[in-house]
């Protein structure tokens, strides 16, 4: 099979919740890319999962159920873990990743809480298998580029339909009423982030400087550099669909065309 598409989506509860235009927006551009996604399995990647110092994690639970209160709406829905496709990327990367189990191998009782940064962008598919991995914000950005080609390889491989979804909201510094402050780095990041959509190539993002990633501070950084790879190994491209700050931290919609 082939990769189906990669997407970088927002975890912002205004894409839910609409509280503006630039949210409402946002949410219509995802919902129609959602609707269209033929894959059998979703890959997430989420920097609000499990976040371990060394290895990027991978849950091997039989099931996965989401517990998100919103502001005006509670997300809650299960689904299964496509347990052959984890099982093969723990194997193909074992210098890199680490099997995270909680509670039992299988069962009921296996079953791993998603975190919002996981149920807020798979709230707009329709319910499928998926496989969920944690963030790791390790320092060596190679060993996550080579993830992102090792990720590619096995969807590419894989005997199903898969999309990757890059679960990302990019600078928290925009503004002094956000609980992080104001960092004039936050545009500086983000410019780096639009310019490598315009160009195609992730390189720059590659190569920027940690004090604005420090500064700046996105939750997107890390997972982009696993995107850098699977782009890399692929072939692919992204188009930014749209992007827009709430208040004090920037959201961006993009999928690969």
């Amino acid at each position: 099979m082939v990769l189906n598409r990669v997407y970088m989506i927002p975890h912002g509860d205004e894409i839910i919740d609409l509280p503006n235009p630039e949210s409402r927006e946002l949410s219509t551009k995802l919902a129609d890319l959602a609707d269209k996604d033929s894959s059998e399995v979703l890959v997430v990647l989420s920097p609000h999962g499990v976040n371990l110092s060394k290895n990027i994690a991978v849950v091997n639970t039989e099931n996965f159920q989401a517990n998100t209160l919103l502001r005006d709406k509670y997300l809650y829905f299960k689904a299964k873990n496509e347990r052959s496709l984890t099982e093969n990327l723990l194997r193909s990367t074992g210098d890199t990743t680490e099997e995270l189990r909680f509670v039992t191998y299988s069962g009921d009782l296996s079953t791993f809480p998603l975190d919002f940064g996981s149920s807020i962008p798979l709230y707009f598919f329709h319910q499928r298998s998926i496989v969920l991995v944690g963030q790791s914000r390790i320092g060596d950005r190679d060993k996550l580029v080579n993830f992102g080609k090792s990720l590619f390889r096995v969807a590419e491989e894989y005997g199903k339909k898969v999309s990757i979804i890059i679960s990302a909201d990019q600078a928290h510094t925009h503004s002094a009423k956000g609980p992080y402050g104001y960092s004039p780095n936050a545009e500086k990041y983000e410019d780096v982030v639009k310019h490598c959509f315009e160009t195609g190539s992730f390189d720059d993002l590659y190569k920027i400087d940690q004090n604005i990633v420090d500064t700046g501070k996105p939750d997107s950084f890390w997972n982009l550099m696993v995107m850098h790879g699977i782009l890399q190994e692929s072939g692919k491209k992204m188009h930014l669909d749209y992007g827009y700050v709430e208040v004090y931290f920037g959201m961006m919609l993009a999928h690969s065309i």
